[in-house]
């Protein structure tokens, strides 16, 4: 005798629709929370990191810094802000260390930091501007790297071996280089975060010049 067939009744099937749409549902809700806080924690460390990578880029230009007696190495010249709470400005010649598609190893550039707001940018910016090819026939040519923006100071002091300085000019130095530089970077967050807008990042670093000499030795 053949065995009789039986089917889902409509209550059955609705019971599992049931299910499946309360289980699809747990699912998203686990989903969105974990890209919410992989957003938070994102958005949380891109302050740290911009900076870190900012001063890591000066660092790697103040290592292969140049002391000002070559034919081509000039001045190093730090200028304090004007005011109280207002940017430094940075000019030296360093090698390059990591060369571009039209530079060498051997190659002397002109590094140049400063805040600014360039016509394109509503906010101040750190601006890294590079000089290379200075023995060119034709004129120099200028690299620029925007490395933070809304800046709100970029403070430079210099170690001269006993005491730091706001500024320095190598010319009236005895052409050498500060022994250390001590550089501060700080920025207001993504004002579209809670608080941003007031609550600014701030990141310092001590970098120690390898042909820097302490003031008044031979």
């Amino acid at each position: 005798m053949r065995g009789s067939k039986r089917g889902f009744t409509m209550l059955e099937l609705l019971v599992a629709l049931a299910l499946m749409a309360l289980v699809a549902g747990s699912l998203y809700g686990s989903l969105y929370v974990a890209f919410k806080a992989h957003h938070s924690a994102t958005t949380a460390v891109e302050p740290a990191r911009i900076a870190a990578l900012a001063l890591e880029l000066l660092k790697q230009d103040l290592d292969a810094a140049l002391p000002p007696t070559g034919v081509l190495a000039g001045a190093f010249t730090g200028t304090a802000g004007p005011g109280a709470g207002e940017s430094s400005s940075l000019s030296f010649f360093s090698c390059a260390n990591f060369p571009g598609p039209e530079e060498t190893a051997s190659d002397i550039r002109r590094v140049e930091l400063s805040v600014e707001t360039p016509a394109d940018e509503t906010q101040p910016v750190l601006m890294r501007r590079v000089t290379t090819n200075l023995l060119a026939a034709n004129a120099p040519v200028v690299r620029e790297q925007v490395l933070c923006r809304r800046v709100r100071l970029f403070s430079v002091r210099y170690y001269d071996g006993s005491v730091w300085q706001d500024a320095w000019d190598s010319s009236g130095q005895g052409d050498i280089l500060p022994f250390a530089v001590e550089v501060a970077l700080e920025f207001a967050l993504d004002p579209d975060q809670p608080g941003g807008a007031e609550r600014p990042y701030r990141l310092a670093r001590v970098f120690r010049i390898p042909c820097g000499r302490v003031a008044g030795t031979n």
